[in-house]
């Protein structure tokens, strides 16, 4: 009903526009609006001429009848004019016209020339007011008043009339009906017809609005020669080009290269059984001062002139730029994934739990090429023992997740690997690292048994780390790796213990391996060897080592608590060696890392020395 009573307004617009058809609204009629003089001075005016000819020249057998014809039509024609027909009834406008074509038949009955009379042919203008802005019912009623006011007349001259004086009344009479209502078959289609070409245009005015507001870029053209026929503002906009100039121009005058390439291969393959193809492919847009892509939708069309292809551009920059950035980005994963000693892999469960990406380090490791996982993710599950699978299918299904977690794998020769993991949540997956701790783990549990571990701290004590270190560099050596090892001691310890006493000093101690515990990797190997003495075992080029002593240095720096009211402070001298300066020995790689200690040592003593040197000068400068 909505959509009805928009159709409405947009007539009734068009209706009262001054270009617009003389279009009448059935609830208000003719003589109501701004055009109904328009509408009923031609045939006022008709009436009035023809009544000054015929009136001198008839020869009246009935003059009162024709006084009062003469009246009824004069007040007729004023009345019609002037009366205020909005304030009553419609049904009341269909006075005037009956009333008119009652005065024009007393005006030829009184004549006494019956069908003859010259204002017979005056009754013709009711009758098309009639059919123009009536019905056909009030056609046939007023043909039907006409008819039988004539017969009266006829009969009332001649009590028995001739037969051949009724059948020129009943012809005229039958042939007035026929006119009037083919004409207001006639008008009532124009009318229709201006309606439909009111909506219509109103519907295409709206449409081009719409069109023009979209932020896609639209436009329409001739397959045979791809002449324009359409374009909205955003294809005009990013053409370079207004609207009105881009229509009846080739298309190929406006298109990149690129985009010639995707019109052409669009071409090809659409049509009526193709009536609708997207391109997929994003086109580097032409006429545009920046890099602009594109992704277009073709529908084909039936135009006026033949085929045509309505196209539909869809600004795709920012998604195609932020695909080349994550194609480089996959580059560079993959350059350095591909060359780590770890096995990186990607793993997602959509459609279907599969590995997206395996690095070749696996087959190193597992004794299997990275295709044999990545055809088939159920190869990897049988490899697994059964904990290994139970955390792998609890972690599918959201019930456990797997930051870091040791698997045990069955080597292609049989043998165990156990492979410390390390995870982080994707989109619909997992993404990780995965490393050969087999070796590793076989000391920690051997270790364990033995109980080589410092009572105080929990850390490794002496004789472990000379077992964890051997194992560490014969690893690295078989892989090519640096190893480097960091030798620490806390600067300021006795001082603690002589003030605070030895309780205190126990509490900085197992303080500062907590500390450390925290920064380093757990693949690394942190030991105390006595005293206030540590030592660190790691990777340098390993990422997660990255600028590891900063940030030991900086977790030791910080006050500890002893009581709510005592803190103190024992950052640490660092000495590193690594085995590219002194090689794959751990006895001399020991030396090499205490005496770099020293020295740290020596150079922060010298400084604080040099700094109370100046300050003890300034004082005595001072008191001088």
């Amino acid at each position: 009903m909505k959509n009805l009573a928009d159709n409405g307004d947009r007539v009734k617009a068009t209706a009262t526009s001054p270009r617009g058809a003389p279009t009448v609204e059935a609830e208000h009629g003719p003589l109501i609006g701004d055009r109904r003089l328009q509408r009923a001075l031609p045939f006022a005016a008709t009436a009035i001429i023809a009544m000054a000819i015929a009136v001198p020249t008839a020869s009246w057998t009935q003059p009162d009848m024709a006084v009062f014809g003469l009246v009824l039509v004069a007040v007729t024609l004023a009345g019609s004019a002037v009366l205020p027909w909005h304030r009553v009834p419609r049904q009341a406008q269909l006075a005037p016209p009956f009333l008119l074509l009652i005065g024009a038949l007393l005006l030829a009955s009184s004549t006494g020339s019956g069908i003859g009379s010259p204002f017979i042919t005056l009754s013709v203008l009711p009758l098309m007011w009639l059919a123009i802005y009536e019905n056909q019912a009030a056609v046939l009623i007023a043909a039907a008043v006409a008819g039988v006011v004539l017969w009266l007349g006829a009969h009332g001259h001649n009590s028995a009339p001739a037969t051949g004086g009724v059948a020129p009344t009943a012809v005229l009479i039958v042939c007035c009906a026929g006119m009037g209502m083919t004409l207001h078959g006639l008008v009532a289609r124009s009318r229709k017809l201006t309606s439909e070409v009111a909506v219509n245009q109103v519907s295409l005015e709206r449409s081009a609005t719409v069109l023009n507001a979209l932020p896609e870029l639209v436009n329409r053209y001739r397959m045979s020669d791809h002449v324009i026929t359409y374009c909205n503002a955003a294809w005009a906009a990013q053409y370079e080009v207004t609207q009105e100039a881009a229509v009846g121009r080739r298309l190929d005058d406006f298109l990149s290269e690129d985009e010639k390439d995707g019109l052409r291969s669009q071409l090809a393959i659409l049509g009526p059984d193709n009536p609708i193809l997207v391109d997929h492919v994003a086109r580097v847009a032409g006429h545009d001062s920046g890099e602009k892509w594109l992704e277009w939708m073709d529908r084909y069309i039936t135009g006026v002139d033949g085929p045509e292809v309505l196209s539909i551009g869809r600004d795709v920059t920012r998604r195609k730029v932020a695909e080349m950035e994550l194609a480089q980005s996959e580059t560079r994963f993959r350059q350095l994934a591909d060359k780590s000693a770890d096995v990186v892999w990607r793993f997602t469960t959509q459609p279907t739990p599969h590995f997206e990406y395996m690095s070749p380090s696996v087959e190193n490791i597992l004794g299997y090429p990275p295709s044999y996982f990545l055809e088939d993710f159920s190869r990897m599950m049988d490899i697994l023992d059964d904990v290994g699978r139970t955390a792998i299918a609890r972690a599918l299904n959201g019930e456990q997740i797997l930051d870091r977690f040791d698997f045990r794998f069955r080597h292609a020769d049989g043998s165990t690997v156990v492979g410390e993991t390390r995870t982080s949540p994707i989109r619909d997956g997992l993404q990780g690292v995965s490393r050969d701790v087999t070796e590793l783990r076989n000391l920690q549990d051997n270790m364990a048994a033995l109980a080589l571990r410092d009572s105080l701290t929990g850390l490794a004590n002496r004789r472990l780390f000379s077992e964890l270190l051997d194992a560490a560099l014969a690893r690295t050596k078989r892989s090519g790796r640096p190893l480097a090892l960091a030798f620490l001691d806390l600067d300021g310890f006795k001082t603690v213990n002589d003030v605070h006493g030895h309780d205190v000093g126990d509490r900085v101690l197992c303080e500062t391996a907590d500390r450390l515990l925290r920064v380093v990797r757990g693949a690394d190997t942190i030991a105390r060897l006595g005293g206030d003495e540590f030592v660190i075992v790691y990777e340098p080029n390993d990422a997660n080592s990255h600028q590891l002593i900063e940030r030991i240095e900086h977790a030791l720096s910080r006050p500890i608590l002893i009581e709510p009211n005592i803190e103190v402070v024992c950052p640490a001298s660092i000495g590193v060696a690594n085995t590219d300066a002194v090689g794959y020995d751990g006895t001399a790689l020991l030396a090499a890392a205490d005496e770099a200690m020293y020295e740290e040592k020596r150079a922060r003593h010298a400084l604080r020395s040099a700094g109370d040197s100046t300050v003890e000068t300034r004082e005595s400068s001072l008191s001088a």
